[in-house]
Parts: structure tokens; sequence; C-alpha cells
């Protein structure tokens, strides 16, 4: 009787002592990008490319994005609350420059233990820090930032 007790509690303690497997899939979203889609100026509903856009972020060496678009994601800094981003794009063999800065506060939000944090954005804000250039107007559409399927702001050129 004792020999089926122990193994009993050997068997009862093999099964609580397990854990559900930690794995984070690749699926899994990250810290999500700010969402960029450009429109023309003269018909707003319509969207238009961008010929030849470079974007950088100030301070940085690397460019974010090179080339044609319509719409870019851009990573933001996750440790402070602005991001400023210069748009080149040329035209006629001329260079011109918008700078933006974009305004935020950020929160972490909790995915899973194998996945751990991902960093959400509110109470977005822009400001250009140069007049209008190439850029006639910007919009915020929603000021969180929380997936990648939202257009966060809409660039009129």
């Amino acid at each position: 009787m004792k020999r089926y007790t122990y193994l009993f509690g050997l068997v009862l303690c093999s099964l609580t002592g397990c854990e559900p497997d930690d794995i984070c899939l690749a699926e899994t979203p990250g810290t999500p990008q700010l969402i960029l889609v450009f429109y023309d100026a003269s018909q707003p509903e319509n969207k238009k490319e961008v010929f030849n856009l470079q974007v950088k972020g100030v301070d940085l060496d690397t460019d974010i994005h090179n080339g044609t678009v319509d719409s870019i994601a851009v990573p933001l800094k996750i440790n402070d609350d602005m991001t400023s981003l210069v748009f080149t794009k040329s035209d006629n063999n001329m260079l011109l420059e918008e700078s933006i800065a974009f305004t935020y506060s950020s929160y972490d939000c909790f995915i899973s233990r194998a996945c751990g944090y991902q960093k959400n954005f509110t109470t977005l804000g822009a400001e250009r820090s140069n007049p209008a250039v190439w850029i006639e107007n910007f919009e915020i559409l929603t000021d969180t930032i929380s997936d990648i399927k939202t257009t966060h702001v809409k660039i009129l050129h």
C-alpha cells in the first residue's frame, strides 16, 4: 500500500509541476509603427504617390525609407516622447525638404510571458518646424497608436 501511495504522490507531483510552453509566435505584433498615408491636396479622398521620397529621423544616420510610395510605416522612439522626421523629395532636380515633429505619450501593454511587453502610444500630436515646402497640410486621423492596420496621419501634398 505504501508503494502505491509513493507512486501516486510521484505522479501527482510530476503532473502539477508542468508549465505551458511559452512561445512567442512570429505573428505576434511588436511595438506598432506610425502609419503615414499620402493624399492629393486637390482631391483629399485620393491617395497620391510621392516620387523619390526619402525619410530620415533627426539625429539618425540611416534612412527610414527611400523610394516611391503612397504610405509608409515609421518607427517612433520608445524611450522619448518626440520623434522628428525629415521628408525629402526630388522634384525637377530640386530637393524639397519638410520637417515634422511627432509628440506622444507611451505606455507598456503586457502581451504574454514569452513575448513580454508592447509599447503603445497615445495623445499623438504633430508640428512642422519649417514653412510648407511640398507638404500642404496634414491631419491626425487617430491619436492612439496600438496596431499596424490603422492609418494614423494623413499627409496632403
